[in-house]
Parts: structure tokens; C-alpha cells; sequence
């Protein structure tokens, strides 16, 4: 068997996990586009992330969670907030905002399940499957600084359920079992895989493999990518996130042009009205990102991130969080990893991803 190794330089992260987000219906429909505010300075920038920070500090729950409404209690929505604080630069054992990141690191293990799931409320989610990709990225991204075997066996176990529920066409949907795939889901387990592998956890090359060429086949004819293998319309949210895939996959060229370009053309903005914006917004970051470090072309990142920060920074609310129709943790989470994204300190964004493995 094939395994993806540490032996071959990749990257993951947030998005995931940043990656990394939580959809709050079961599909995405496109965006409309009104203007952006003025641009906003660095140091503004940085400003806002911190009240950010600090307003995610102060909301988490008693047991090291992060959610509210229907989403109170979930991995998903506490894997997103332990991913905004790793993006700041503090992990579980260091930091200014370590606390909050060991309680959280804490809860997402008390969500392992004996069968290697990862799950705690995720009702609202329609299934488990996405809380159990962005927790385990999240735990995978504090593998170096947490020295506990048990960790490295419930990565393990992770990164197992992830394997056995794959369907044989490549995908994952909500629940823990080979169903016919989407592609947000499928989406959210590659870059999962991208973290177990870099925490040393080996993952079957197959497995990833199978996975990118299912996201492959979702895109359209105009560039952008569909919901199912069924044919229907492109969407920015889920276009976002099956680019940043591939390219953690190794894909280039044209597959990854005509992505970008299609959301060229059908930009995501704040007022979208089926839920997905920030969701959309964070993977699109973390895509632009990844385009600038393997183009090299600073002048149409600098142009992206400035229009999109500027609109962030206007819609931060007088407590420092931001708003999302799921809970204004994710919303709160999701644009502060959005924010950090230039400083690179997830290694999603420290380095240019490559396939791991390559196919045999």
C-alpha cells in the first residue's frame, strides 16, 4: 500500500481549515457584487484580527467549546476557533491566547469517539462529517506542540474513518459511510489528509489521490465547480474550496486558472444571501493565497485581500466579532483566519503545497 509520508514536503491547514467552514444549508448558489469600502491600512487590519482574538477568548463555553443556537457545542465550530488562535501565532503551550487553545484542544479529544470519529453537536451540520475533517485538522495542527502518544492514535483513528468512508468514486457527503460524494465535503477531508500527513500520521496515497480526481470532474465547463456529480451550476463557495484542494493535491495549471478565474468573475461578497459567504470568503483566501505563492504575482493578492479586508473590517461588529447565519463564533472564527492569512503562520500558508506520495 501507498502511504503519504512526511518524508514529502505538503502543507495544510485551515481552513481550513480554515479551511476550513461551516455551511450552514446543503448547498451554495451564486453571490451579487456591490462595492467595497476604502482600503484598510496593515496596521487596521491587525487591529481587528485582535479584538477578533479576544472576543473568541471571552465567548468559549465553560468546556473549551465554541458555538451558539443550533451549533452549541460543536467540533466544527471549536475547530475553527482553535485554527483562528493557531493562525495568531498561540498554540496549547504557548502564547498569548494558549489557555483558550489547550481548553479547546481538550474538548475536540473529548469528542473522539472509540470508532475513530470526531464529532460533538453537529446537528445543524446535517451529519458529522464535516466536524470530524475540520477537528481532525485542528488536532493535527497541534501534533508538534502537544507530546502525547494518545494524540497520535486518535489521528490515526481519524484519519481510518476517513479512509473507510470514502466512496469508491473519490467523495465523502454528511454522514460516516461510502455515499456518493460533494463537493465541500470531499473538499474538507483532502485538506484533512494534507494535516494528517504533516503531523507524521501516514495516510494510504490512494485515498487522496481518489479524492482530487472526484473534485477534478466537479468542475463545469465555465471554470467554476458543481455540488454533485450530477450536472448542475457553478457556485463561488464551494469553486473556492475545491480549488485550495486541488492545489493542496498538486494540481496546477489549467484546472486551477479557470477556477480562479471563474470567481474573477462572480466575486463573493458580505451580502450574499444563501449562507455561505465567509465559508466562501476563507477558502477563497486561502486559494489566492496559494496562487500568489506558486506565481509569485504579489499585485493581484495585494488587490484581492485589500478589497476584502476593507469590506471585513466594516462589518466587524462594536464587540469585535462578526456575524454569520450560523453563529458568530464560526462567523468571528472564519474572518480572523481570513485576516491572518498574510502572515503565514498555519503552514497551509507558510509554504506552497505539493502532492505528497505522487501517484505509483
Amino acid at each position: 500500500m501507498n502511504t503519504l509520508s512526511t518524508a514529502a514536503p505538503i502543507l495544510f491547514a485551515a481552513t481550513a481549515a480554515s479551511l476550513l467552514c461551516l455551511p450552514t444549508v446543503g448547498d451554495e448558489t451564486a453571490t451579487t457584487t456591490v462595492p467595497a469600502p476604502a482600503a484598510a491600512s496593515p496596521a487596521a487590519i491587525v487591529a481587528a484580527a485582535d479584538r477578533g482574538l479576544d472576543w473568541l477568548a471571552a465567548a468559549q463555553q465553560a468546556d473549551g467549546s465554541w458555538g451558539s443556537g443550533g451549533f452549541q457545542g460543536s467540533a466544527a465550530v471549536t475547530a475553527q476557533g482553535l485554527l483562528a488562535l493557531l493562525g495568531s501565532g498561540s498554540t496549547p503551550t504557548a502564547g498569548p491566547h494558549a489557555q483558550p487553545a489547550r481548553r479547546a484542544a481538550d474538548f475536540l479529544r473529548r469528542c473522539c469517539r472509540p470508532d475513530g470519529l470526531i464529532a460533538g453537536n453537529e446537528a445543524a451540520a446535517h451529519g458529522p462529517m464535516y466536524s470530524h475533517a475540520y477537528a481532525t485538522l485542528a488536532l493535527a495542527e497541534c501534533c508538534g506542540e502537544v507530546v502525547d502518544p494518545d494524540l497520535r492514535r486518535q489521528l490515526r483513528a481519524a484519519g481510518q474513518v476517513i479512509a473507510g468512508s470514502q466512496h469508491a468514486a473519490g467523495g465523502w457527503r454528511y454522514q460516516p459511510v461510502p455515499t456518493a460524494g460533494d463537493a465541500s465535503v470531499t473538499a474538507a477531508m483532502l485538506v484533512a489528509i494534507r494535516g494528517l500527513v504533516e503531523a507524521g500520521i501516514d495516510v494510504d496515497a490512494a485515498v487522496a489521490d481518489r479524492a482530487s480526481d472526484f473534485i477534478a470532474r466537479l468542475q463545469n465547463p465555465d471554470g467554476g465547480f458543481r455540488y454533485l456529480a450530477e450536472p448542475g451550476p457553478s457556485a463561488a463557495p464551494r469553486t473556492a474550496a475545491a480549488v485550495f484542494a486541488l492545489q493542496l493535491a498538486g494540481v496546477r495549471g489549467e484546472p486551477i486558472r479557470r477556477g480562479l478565474q471563474w470567481l474573477d468573475q462572480h466575486p463573493l461578497t458580505l451580502d450574499s444571501d444563501d449562507g455561505y459567504a465567509v465559508y466562501g470568503l476563507a477558502a477563497a483566501a486561502a486559494a489566492r493565497w496559494q496562487q500568489r505563492l506558486a506565481t509569485g504575482d504579489t499585485a493581484v493578492w495585494d488587490a484581492w485581500f485589500s478589497r476584502v479586508a476593507a469590506t471585513l473590517l466594516a462589518a466587524q461588529q462594536d464587540d469585535g466579532s462578526w456575524t454569520d447565519p450560523s453563529c458568530p463564533e464560526y462567523g468571528t472564527a472564519a474572518v480572523v483566519t481570513i485576516l491572518q492569512t498574510p502572515a503565514g503562520l498555519l503552514p497551509i500558508v507558510a509554504a506552497e503545497g505539493e502532492r505528497a506520495g505522487g501517484r505509483e
